[in-house]
């Protein structure tokens, strides 16, 4: 009989569990560029910041093609031969990045660390999700997950940024592939070697359609990373690479269609309200969290911190993000309302984006930004359950892991990185007029030292435009809270419906109720 955990009989409880927490982190943690050390990466490769923004998309990339067929790899391999031989690959590909200077290298590597990365996850997911909520319950493990999830992320993204800071940027690769290495010799040691059902062959995946999919991604990936330094929509490169992402999507969806094993059910985005829903939900929160790029803006250009103070800024998200889990396990055991519960992650941004925009000036200490990083905090834990639960309403798991795949590019990628770019242009656009606004004042002037006064008007300039940014994201946020209340999500009252015509049409509307008594 199948052992549904993953380590021998002979295995002590208390060290399965130790074990699973061993294995958890550092798969969650391995990265082909570690966030708060893109800038000391990028300055050591003398390459553009872009190549590593593009890498790191790579990674969710190569994630989100993996989990689409990750159930037929967990039907055909032991989980031992899984995390053994993931973790080998994991450190090669890490410890390939550290001794790389092609920038190309960290991309295609941090693609296939995301690819590699996956099934471990889902092992150790599985397991996580019987320890959790034996019950079963998606909202209660969300809720558990997610906090849990994002705190290690953001724990390991400061330990790898003070590693790099007390060290080199090739440090945390280095690291990693050891880390791996380990955790390879563990798995060996203490894993089973039962299988978790027959074997389901590899060989009916459409991987050519995973190909193309893989592709198309990365080619929006080139998109919406370069549009800025290619100089938006004048570049025929950005022009391209967003028509092949558009071309390459539309082939998958037609071969996926006529597909007798489909990968991905696409018929389900236009059948499912809740998935295109969901969809443009996590685009809208894409946009307040990409407000981490001007954040970076003022703290390094403004308040010259270094990467280091960023990450331990950073660190203040952790409080909101498990408060934000405190509330969503209330929120599904005592069933209230999820409209209200993604409507209250909205509201925390827009606090946050209020306090930003209050805040911004030339000097300030850095204590008056921890209120604000775990509001954000808070409201990302928020919506991250809130919209996953929602998008995953009504699906069994063949169903699921397809739109998983999907909506994981979307949610921590293409929103993310659309976002920045809006967000980027919206700031690009703001220096250069408040520049030119200056500009005519000091036309008239007459000064002996005219370009000594440029780097205080280029700073002037990026603070009149992060406020500039941050005041258009809380009148956004008006249309989009009520966007959220308007919606049903899935419990539609057609009792109020007609209640509403019928007073729209002045007709009595006495002894009616609005709902069933």
């Amino acid at each position: 009989m199948y052992n549904k955990g993953l380590f021998a009989t002979w295995v002590p409880k208390p060290l399965m569990l130790l074990l699973i927490f061993i294995f958890l982190i550092p798969v969650l943690s391995i990265n082909s560029v570690y966030s708060n050390s893109i800038t000391d990466i990028s300055g050591a490769l003398a390459t553009y910041t872009e190549y590593m923004a593009m890498a790191s998309n790579a990674t969710t990339i190569g994630m989100g093609v993996a989990i689409i067929f990750s159930l037929r790899v967990k039907m055909r391999f032991r989980s031992k031969e899984i995390i053994v031989f993931c973790s080998i690959v994991l450190a090669l590909l890490s410890y390939c990045i550290g001794t790389t200077d092609n920038p190309l290298v960290v991309i295609i590597a941090g693609f296939f660390i995301g690819f590699f990365k996956t099934f471990p996850f889902i092992e150790l997911l599985l397991v996580m999700m019987v320890i959790l909520t034996p019950t079963e319950d998606r909202g209660k493990f969300y809720a558990m997950f997610y906090p849990l999830s994002i705190c290690l992320s953001q724990l390991s993204a400061y330990l790898m940024a003070d590693v790099v800071f007390d060290g080199s940027w090739q440090a945390p690769y280095f690291l990693m592939s050891a880390v791996m290495l380990v955790i390879a010799a563990l798995s060996l040691i203490f894993q089973h070697n039962q299988r978790f059902s027959f074997r389901m062959p590899l060989s009916q995946i459409d991987w050519l359609s995973l190909g193309l999919l893989a592709i198309a991604a990365l080619s929006l990936d080139f998109a919406l990373t370069f549009m800025k330094q290619q100089g938006w929509f004048n570049s025929p490169y950005i022009i391209v690479s967003i028509l092949l992402c558009l071309l390459l999507i539309a082939i998958v969806i037609y071969r996926q269609k006529g597909a007798k094993r489909k990968l991905v059910k696409f018929e389900l985005f236009t059948a499912r309200v809740n998935i295109w829903y969901s969809m443009l939900l996590l685009l809208l929160m894409g946009i307040y969290l990409a407000t981490s790029t001007l954040l970076s803006q003022y703290t390094v250009g403004a308040l010259g911190y270094n990467n280091l103070l960023n990450s331990e800024l950073n660190l203040w998200m952790i409080p909101g993000i498990i408060l934000a889990g405190i509330y969503g396990y209330m929120s599904f055991k005592h069933k209230w309302l999820l409209k209200y519960f993604i409507a209250s992650g909205f509201l925390v941004f827009f606090i946050h984006s209020l306090m930003m925009y209050l805040l911004i000036q030339p000097q300030m200490n850095m204590e008056y930004l921890y209120f604000p990083m775990f509001l954000k905090g808070l409201g990302m834990g928020i919506l991250y359950i809130g919209i996953w639960f929602y998008a995953g309403s009504g699906l069994n798991m063949d169903e699921l892991l397809g739109i998983v795949g999907v909506l994981i590019i979307v949610r921590t990628f293409v929103a993310t990185a659309l976002g920045a770019a809006i967000l980027n242009w919206a700031s690009y656009q703001g220096q250069w007029q408040s520049l030119y606004d200056s500009a005519l004042y000091m036309d008239i002037g007459d000064f002996s030292n005219g370009i000594a006064m440029y780097p205080a008007s280029q700073l002037n300039a990026m603070l009149a435009a992060l406020k500039i940014v941050f005041g258009v994201l809380c009148w956004i946020s008006i249309p989009v809270l009520l966007f959220v209340l308007l919606h049903h999500f899935g419990r539609f009252n057609q009792r109020r419906l007609v209640l509403f015509r019928k007073i729209v049409r002045g007709n009595k509307v006495r002894g009616y109720y609005f709902s069933r008594r």
